[in-house]
């Protein structure tokens, strides 16, 4: 077999960087998956040599070896692979982790799921992310070392995609709107992602049928949107309750007062600041948080009080509080 320069098969000169050689390996390993070319043994063998190359580019010590002398096709001392023979003289090999800190075995759930000989496993890495789209393959295969091949349907992977929404839209609730490149046909696709009021940070929405396909007809998985939810400048959300901070003047705090205070739904709301209220006392307005998801109950408004004292005083101020001193006040 004639010797392959590693850096024609990425597409990259011999000076690149650690960088290029990632984007490179990347844009080429999509190119060539098996699941997306499924029977062409031709893409099937590029995606073997491309891995090779990718490992031993991103290893220093085994790249200077190569840049200085080349690799020896056949020499199993200087090949990123370990191999056990097959029926037939054949050998499959399993990637044994790439160098740089990227794993090649994070990035394809059994890569050889339609008879290409290679296993790997699926780890926590944003696949789809880390490829310039936006959705992370998150459940996995779990690898195939040792099972027979099988021709079995398959479901596919479960898709994971993060979702940035503000405080006031999971409040709210309503429709969500994605468009991205179909991995797979790399053609554009919308999607529709209803939002229920009161969601909370973390939860999970889930689309049947919108993750990637099956193998051998097996059903498509699923896309799982998490909810990423905005600090907001004046709430904060604890449980189901809002919780707002509000500052209010030394004298009132000591003589009570009447303070109007802000809401998520922009009601006029305003509540009673007795006499004696103390730094960082909490008052409660009932059913004036967060819907309680699936519910039509409400939490509460906690609205917390912020004393502010007077940095500096004048001549008669001054007057007024040594005479409150005076008093032991």
């Amino acid at each position: 077999m004639p010797k392959k320069n590693l850096y024609e098969l990425l597409g990259i000169k011999k000076g690149a960087s650690k960088e290029d050689i990632k984007r490179a390996f990347r844009k080429m390993a999509r190119k060539y998956h098996p699941d997306v070319n499924p029977g062409d043994k031709n893409a099937e063998e590029k995606f073997k040599e491309i891995n090779q190359a990718y490992q031993i580019l991103m290893d220093d010590e085994k790249r200077k070896m190569y840049d200085q002398f080349g690799v020896i096709d056949g020499d199993p001392s200087s090949s990123p692979f370990q191999g056990r023979a097959g029926p037939g003289g054949t050998y499959t090999y399993y990637t044994t982790g790439g160098p740089g800190g990227f794993d090649f075995s994070e990035i394809f759930s059994r890569v050889g799921g339609r008879g290409s000989g290679v296993h790997v496993n699926v780890g926590d890495f944003d696949f789809f992310n880390d490829l310039g789209d936006i959705f992370d393959v998150f459940t996995g295969a779990r690898s195939t070392r040792g099972r027979k091949k099988t021709r079995r349907p398959r479901a596919g992977e479960d898709l994971r995609y993060t979702m940035e929404i503000s405080l006031e839209e999971a409040f709210h609730g309503g429709e969500q709107r994605i468009s991205f490149q179909d991995p797979i046909t790399n053609k554009n696709k919308t999607l529709t992602i209803k939002i229920p009021r009161g969601i909370a940070d973390g939860q999970k929405l889930r689309l049947a049928g919108e993750g990637m396909p099956g193998i051998n007809n097996g059903p498509p998985g699923d896309l799982y949107v998490v909810i990423k939810i905005r600090p907001h400048p004046i709430f904060k959300r604890e449980g189901n309750d809002l919780l707002v901070k509000i500052p209010i003047k030394l004298t009132d705090a000591v003589l009570g007062t009447k303070i109007r205070i802000p809401n998520i739904e922009n009601e006029k709301i305003t509540i009673t600041i007795p006499p004696g209220t103390q730094p960082n006392q909490k008052f409660r307005v009932k059913g004036k948080g967060f819907h309680i998801l699936k519910s039509s109950e409400r939490g509460n408004l906690i609205v917390e009080t912020i004393v502010k004292i007077p940095k500096k005083l004048n001549s008669e101020q001054r007057q007024h509080f040594e005479k409150l001193k005076k008093m032991n006040v």
